[in-house]
């Protein structure tokens, strides 16, 4: 480091020098310039008239006037040259207007209306409605009277009679039922017990709109089936449900079996409703059999449909009869069993 100070020194000492002689002749002062000069940018101006009087043009002698010898007069100006008269305006072409450029505010020019030719009316065929799941397969007779023996567990204790009429008509069906105690039940049970169902014939069998039962003289249980709502309302303060597609009531179900049971389906869903609640029995076909009926015997096919908790449900449709339900069984989760036997039908 203080073998570096010496040669700084000289350095300093040289410079001084050379700047000292550059001040002294004069060149300091030329070397750096006032003002750095940058690129002109070249722009257009317009051109400026010339202040120099015009030269008129030579006047040309006519042929037949005779030359005129110059006197030494000082020699007179030259005449001014008349204007030349401006060429005659063209006619006046008022200029088209061009279009304003599209914008938000200017709207666009109307568009004619195409010419369109006239076609045919084409007529609109209606929706077909939703095929139901199970349709129909036969139509119920028109009038029909079932008497049925009412029997009481295993051993088919008879407590009462029921008689059913059903009646339909028009697209329309109504089916009465009416039960009464006999025998030593007429000692426990008083009474008589009728239960109704009305609704509407379809292609997808029955579709009840409303269920009661009475008791005496006494309403005990309705439902009220709103189809169009798709709701189901229950007696009482129960509220309503949704309905589920050909759901029915328990009056009217076996009378549904007899108009939609295939000999071969394996098992469907029907839904049913005591006017209390709505429950869903899974159905399944047992097969055919031979039933043992009070003065005949009778071909039928049993079905039988159950629900966990809830018992199951047996019908048995007459073959050879419109497919009528000859026999129901009701057995509940408690074990208790309520068989009805047909003893007589009467079919017009």
């Amino acid at each position: 480091m203080l073998a570096e100070r010496p040669l700084l020194a000289a350095l300093a000492v040289s410079l001084a020098a050379h700047l000292a002689i550059l001040a002294a002749t004069g060149r300091l002062r030329t070397a750096v310039p006032d003002e750095i000069g940058f690129p002109i940018e070249a722009s257009l101006a317009p051109l400026v008239e010339s202040r120099q009087a015009p030269v008129a043009p030579a006047i040309q002698a006519d042929a037949s006037t005779p030359p005129v010898e110059a006197q030494p007069e000082p020699p007179v100006p030259p005449l001014p040259m008349p204007a030349p008269e401006p060429p005659a305006a063209p006619p006046s072409v008022q200029p088209v207007p061009e279009p304003p450029p599209p914008s938000v505010e200017t709207p666009p020019m109307p568009t004619p209306t195409p010419v369109v030719e006239a076609k045919p009316e084409v007529k609109v065929e209606p929706t077909p409605e939703a095929r139901p799941a199970r349709p129909a397969l036969r139509s119920l007779p028109g009038r029909v009277e079932i008497r049925y023996a009412v029997q009481y567990g295993d051993a088919a204790f008879t407590a009462g009679e029921a008689r059913y009429l059903w009646q339909s008509q028009n697209g329309r069906y109504s089916l009465v039922s009416t039960l009464e105690a006999k025998g030593l039940a007429s000692l426990f049970v008083s009474g008589r017990i009728t239960q109704v169902s009305e609704g509407e014939v379809n292609a997808g069998g029955l579709q009840p709109e409303q269920y009661w039962e009475h008791k005496g003289e006494r309403r005990q249980d309705a439902a009220r089936f709103l189809w169009a709502q798709n709701q189901l309302v229950l007696s009482g303060n129960r509220g309503s449900v949704a309905l589920i597609p050909q759901a029915q009531d328990l009056l009217s179900f076996p009378f549904q079996l007899a108009a939609t049971a295939r000999e071969t389906e394996s098992e469907f869903s029907l839904a049913v409703s005591n006017g209390r609640k709505l429950q869903t029995y899974r159905f399944k076909f047992i097969g055919e059999e031979r039933l043992n009926l009070p003065g005949r015997s009778v071909e039928t096919l049993h079905l039988q449909g159950g629900r966990e908790g809830a018992g199951t449900l047996d019908v048995w449709l007459d073959r050879n009869t419109a497919y009528l339900p000859v026999q129901v069984r009701t057995l509940d989760q408690k074990g208790k069993q309520i068989t009805l036997v047909a003893e007589e039908v009467a079919v017009r």
